[in-house]
């Protein structure tokens, strides 16, 4: 019976974000952001590794057990235009049971108000999105690894707000012997309760898969990740009235997309190069992002992105550079504070 009622839930919660898009539609795209150093250094993909580590677990709850209780991460970001993104993980054990607890947060900054005609008023507001996660992860036979994230979501934009609930549903293989690991995950399954004016919004589902193999004789470890495996046409239609324009010619630019396109955008490919057990580094480029981001005639590295890890005994310490266009990109830090960080020595 229990059973019957859990897959009847999730067959409600899958026709409700079926019709989910990307491009920017729907609410609450903040839970796309990546939520550590890391994981945007490896183009926000889907994170796998062999070996377990717990700034991972905020987007892949699979990965979640017992031995990060503890364990502290702190990650922020100066994201565009002075936004401030954030979050704070914090590992646990409750009896046998492993769990994550953490909080998100992207702050937009103060706007000044006008009224319908344009005209300041002299007054200003704000503008942030909240993100309450609780994760729980178990193993079987220390190969396959399943897990699932609950959210709490809030946002608050002047005198408008909303309420969501959503879950993650992850599952993980990971190999030791052979060095690889790949999963699949299920992101922001969940519902608005409240709107921000009475239209309620599809939350951010997507459907992702990855693999990570590791080199038997050489410190690189690979990344592949297929996103949106419950839209296959990624691609971006102008209309006649919204028609993109060529800023070196001026003319407008006509879009045609063949099917190697159309797969590319599902892709990010992503590599480690672990030169030893406490410093390692980054590199991804995610195809999608490339294509959305990047501006026809400027040139720029959209959809590249890079990062550094550093491993010490008490903490570990990361950084990661996004780059979006020409105009720049994003910096990301991460500071991990492991248990024996506040242990005194004898």
């Amino acid at each position: 019976m229990r059973k019957n009622i859990i897959l009847a839930f999730l067959s409600v919660l899958m026709i409700d974000v079926g019709y989910a898009q990307t491009g920017g539609k729907g609410v609450f795209r903040f839970l796309d952001l990546p939520n550590s150093a890391k994981v945007a250094a490896l183009g926000s993909a889907f994170p796998l590794a062999n070996e377990l580590e717990f700034t991972e677990t905020f987007k892949n709850p699979s990965l979640i057990c017992k031995d990060q209780s503890g364990t502290i991460a702190l990650n922020y970001s100066n994201y565009i235009s002075d936004i401030n993104f954030g979050s704070l993980q914090y590992g646990l054990k409750i009896k046998d049971e492993a769990l994550s607890l953490g909080l998100m947060y992207i702050n937009y900054g103060n706007f000044e108000e006008a009224d319908a005609n344009g005209n300041l008023t002299g007054n200003t507001f704000g503008a942030a999105d909240y993100l309450l996660n609780v994760g729980y992860g178990k193993n079987y036979r220390h190969k396959l690894f399943y897990g699932a994230n609950a959210k709490l979501i809030y946002g608050n934009y002047e005198s408008y707000s909303s309420v969501a609930l959503a879950t993650d549903i992850a599952i993980s293989y990971v190999d030791t012997s052979k060095n690889i690991s790949t999963g699949l995950i299920f992101k922001n399954l969940g519902y608005q309760i409240n709107a921000f004016d009475q239209i309620r919004e599809n939350l951010p589902f997507e459907v992702s898969i990855a693999l990570a193999k590791k080199l038997k004789y050489a410190p690189f470890r690979f990344h592949l990740t297929y996103d949106n495996l419950q839209k296959f046409d990624l691609t971006y239609q102008y209309s006649q009235n919204n028609q993109e324009i060529d800023l070196i010619t001026g003319e407008p630019i006509t879009n045609s997309y063949n099917l190697v396109d159309k797969l590319s955008r599902h892709l990010t490919l992503g590599t480690e190069i672990l030169l030893s057990s406490a410093f390692n580094l980054q590199a991804a480029y995610n195809f999608q992002r490339s294509k959305e981001l990047g501006i026809t005639g400027t040139g720029g590295l959209a959809g590249l992105s890079f990062g550094l890890s550093l491993k010490l005994k008490k903490f570990s310490f990361a950084y990661a550079h996004s780059s979006l266009n020409a105009a720049g990109g994003n910096n990301y830090f991460s500071l991990l504070l492991l248990p024996n960080i506040f242990k005194n020595k004898n």
